[in-house]
């Protein structure tokens, strides 16, 4: 059953060993509640969704078939998800990175479990897992590809949202945004839900581009 106290993380890998003892440091570490899902339960998995935070896939199950039928299903059921690769070749072309529109972070299968650990729980923060070289490439595909609010449409953002989005544009994760507004960080993700639905972004990457591009034209609004 998905619980709603905690962030629910979907794990998309065969089941073995290694991925079990990956599903318990996660849940023990991070305190979230972790599905593991072989590829061919996506569908089983469909009747309870619920509220899925992120998506985490084992790149070395991904198939074509595979792939075609997983972004039918995040469309309809996860479309706010955040997607984490793992098991990365290290000579990955970053044009199959291209692929996936809400990455938030890449793992090679050279790293070990406590570097996943370490870097899923900073995702799940609201930061992002990429190196520089690919975080750059990345965010200049998004950018060609991605289709801004015009500039001619106002966008209506509160007081907070301004300073939320201003605070996204400099980098800054959900917890330092929380720490620097004084508020919690579940308040934090409900003000970028909220600004994501009103710019017509699906997730943060695109959000970012957006701040940059956009910032200076918001129109701010009182409480």
């Amino acid at each position: 059953m998905v619980s709603g106290s905690k962030s629910n993380v979907i794990l998309v890998t065969e089941d073995s060993l290694q991925s079990s003892l990956l599903k318990e440091i996660l849940e023990n570490k991070l305190r979230i509640n972790v599905f593991l899902l072989s590829p061919d339960k996506l569908i089983a998995f469909k009747a309870m969704s619920g509220n899925i935070s992120t998506i985490i896939l084992d790149s070395s199950v991904v198939s074509e078939d595979m792939y075609s039928h997983y972004m039918e299903l995040k469309k309809a059921e996860f479309s706010n998800a955040e997607e984490i690769l793992i098991n990365c070749d290290k000579n990955i072309p970053t044009e199959e990175l291209f692929a996936w529109s809400s990455l938030s972070g890449i793992f090679y299968n050279s790293d070990d479990i406590h570097t996943l650990q370490i870097g899923i729980g900073k995702i799940l923060q609201g930061e992002m897992w990429f190196s520089r070289k690919l975080a750059q490439q990345y965010i200049t595909h998004l950018r060609r590809h991605f289709k801004p609010v015009s500039r001619n449409t106002k966008t209506v953002l509160t007081k907070r949202e301004r300073q939320i989005i201003t605070f996204l544009s400099m980098g800054a994760s959900n917890q330092q945004i929380a720490e620097n507004l004084f508020v919690s960080e579940n308040t934090v993700k409900t003000h970028l839900h909220n600004i994501f639905k009103k710019i017509e972004v699906k997730n943060r990457v695109q959000a970012l581009i957006w701040a940059k591009d956009n910032i200076s034209n918001v129109q701010e609004v009182s409480y």
